[in-house]
């Protein structure tokens, strides 16, 4: 409304001036007029063919790595933006070294803000260090902008919907201290890879011995050989687990998630991973917890491909504090991945007075149960007839303030990685 009156004014001015013979008022009036033009063609064509582009040096990264973010602005057009300011929304697990972030300290309410001006056919750069200070899923945008005319009359505005994301996975520790007996959360092993024999997989024949079970022995080859023949099968892996990552720390939805208690079960699950990895295991994760933007709960079926653990760690790196079902509903759901004699690591960062319940109903598969106590204090030694072990000590031990992964290498994550973790 306001603008629209500028033309009127300038119209009045210019009639004025006429009928009374004014110079000045003539002059004052095209003044006005071309004041007005300006500022209409900067408030349409001030964001025409300007970019605003991020980039990352790597997309996935550890606590406490530092990577590139590098922001371009680009002005591709003759006319000059006299003012422009962008207003990134910015998480609060990532730090930006030397840049001005404002806002509160919540995820959404943060924005790094970069005020400047560009002449046609300008492109300007803007180099940071960020540092990776919280696990998550981190999302970086949607950006908005604001620029005006030279005399401050009109402004304009323009929002961008692309956003950059970044994957900062969990905190690990070495757990292996804790499976001495009788508190092996995996039993106790011998070897690397205990193999047994898978019968519906035949490779091949040989000659009969004494040790040899008499169901093995293959009757049609025996004819053929004219002495006895046993069958010869496929090894196959015996040690199953998954992980069971219980993300809830009460027993009522509307008494929240203890978000501290939230992150310590996170990082007992992902050590349980990185162990299971290195020992060769055929291993799963569910959880109760769901995704960073996204309504469904964890979930990565058993396996021990070179791939396992990083889907792992990125499944648990986007787990968010809220949960959408108890943990035995997600298990009956997702039992049919399990395979015959697992055993089902309990995660937990809180043994609430529902906890007993919950196990006896993942027990009702007969799947072994161990439970992995990642809250304060001393677990209980049993609950029920299952063993616990805590973990307390080792994550107390980890700084409350977000710190260097430093630590992790020493124990082999980014061997068993391979590189997956750390691509572009």
């Amino acid at each position: 409304m306001r603008h629209e009156l500028w033309p009127l004014v300038s119209g009045l001015l210019v009639l004025i001036g006429l009928l009374v013979s004014s110079g000045l008022l003539l002059v004052v009036g095209s003044l006005v007029a071309i004041v007005w033009l300006a500022a209409r063609v900067w408030e349409r064509y001030g964001f025409r063919k300007v970019t605003y582009n991020r980039e990352l040096s790597r997309r996935r990264a550890f606590i406490g790595d530092t990577i590139d973010y590098t922001v371009a602005l680009n002005n591709d057009k003759p006319l000059p933006l006299i003012w422009v300011e962008s207003q990134d929304p910015f998480p609060e697990g990532l730090e930006l070294a030397g840049a001005v972030v404002r806002g509160a300290t919540l995820e959404t309410n943060r924005h790094h803000s970069i005020t400047t001006s560009l002449l046609p056919y300008q492109r300007a750069t803007w180099k940071f260090a960020m540092r990776c200070n919280r696990r998550g899923y981190h999302r970086i945008g949607p950006v908005r902008m604001r620029s005006g005319d030279i005399f401050g009359f009109a402004s304009s505005e323009t929002r961008r919907t692309d956003v950059e994301n970044i994957l900062v996975y969990p905190r690990v520790v070495d757990i292996e201290e804790l499976l001495t007996p009788p508190q092996h959360p995996f039993g106790l092993v011998r070897g690397k890879l205990p193999l047994y024999h898978d019968t519906n997989r035949v490779r091949g024949h040989r000659d009969y011995r004494t040790s040899d079970p008499l169901k093995h022995i293959d009757w049609k080859a025996t004819a053929r050989a004219g002495e006895l023949q046993t069958r010869v099968y496929e090894p196959a892996v015996s040690l199953n687990m998954l992980i069971a990552l219980n993300g809830s720390s009460s027993d009522f939805v509307w008494q929240g998630t203890n978000r501290r208690l939230f992150e310590r079960a996170v990082t007992a699950a992902a050590s349980a991973a990185v162990l299971a990895d290195r020992l060769g295991y055929s291993y799963g994760m569910i959880s109760n917890a769901v995704a960073s933007y996204s309504g469904k709960w964890l979930s990565v079926p058993t396996g021990a491909s070179t791939s396992q653990l990083p889907m792992i760690l990125e499944a648990l790196a986007m787990a968010a504090p809220y949960v959408v079902a108890m943990l035995p509903d997600v298990f009956r759901a997702e039992c049919e991945q399990l395979p015959p004699g697992a055993t089902v690591l309990f995660v937990t960062g809180a043994i609430t007075p529902s906890i007993p319940e919950q196990l006896q109903a993942i027990g009702e598969r007969g799947s072994r149960i161990l439970v992995l106590y990642a809250g304060d204090g001393q677990p209980p030694e049993r609950i029920g007839d299952i063993p616990v072990t805590g973990m307390g000590h080792l994550l107390d031990s980890l700084p409350e303030s977000d710190s260097d992964y430093g630590d992790d290498m020493e124990f082999g994550i980014s061997e068993a990685l391979d590189g997956a973790v750390l691509e572009s």
